[in-house]
């Protein structure tokens, strides 16, 4: 079973990773995740490990949860993609044996928002995607490298050590 989870996740890495974010067509979104069961997010978190990845065509960005004990969070935007890239679907991986491909439609653009199911034991992970229109390239990340790589989120799910 696990082994059938991990060739799942992998298949569906493939068929994400293939085209890139930008440049298919269609209008640019900032994709944020606003939160991972009901917990907002950061750029960085209190905990060692991310609370899940997230690939949208050749892109892919690590999500953490936010320390909501220090007032106010507001949920950055970690990734942008086109229309059609959104469309092909939104890998989210909470790990390598929970994840699955989000297929934006249109209802969702129009809306700015979209709540994704993660299959898993003993309940799914409830992620809040939000999208907004964006120029490309306008992600800021207020002087920070941005967290994107263009590879596999498998490598993502342990953070490195400095």
């Amino acid at each position: 079973m696990t082994l059938l989870a991990l060739f799942a996740v992998g298949g569906l890495n493939l068929n994400c990773g293939h085209f890139p974010a930008v440049g298919r067509g269609g209008p640019i979104y900032a994709i944020s995740v606003d939160s991972v069961n009901g917990r907002k997010t950061a750029n960085e978190g209190p905990s060692s490990y991310p609370a899940c990845a997230l690939q949208v065509g050749d892109r892919v960005a690590r999500v953490w949860l936010a320390d909501e004990s220090r007032g106010d969070v507001a949920s950055p935007a970690i990734l942008e993609g086109d229309e059609a890239a959104l469309k092909e679907g939104i890998l989210i991986e909470r790990t390598w044996s929970q994840a699955v491909v989000h297929k934006v439609t249109d209802g969702e653009l129009a809306a700015g928002a979209a709540v994704v199911y993660v299959p898993g034991m003993p309940r799914p992970t409830i992620v809040e995607l939000r999208f907004s229109r964006v120029r490309p390239g306008s992600i800021s990340t207020h002087g920070r490298p941005r967290a994107v790589w263009p590879k596999s989120p498998h490598a993502l799910l342990v953070r490195p050590q400095h």
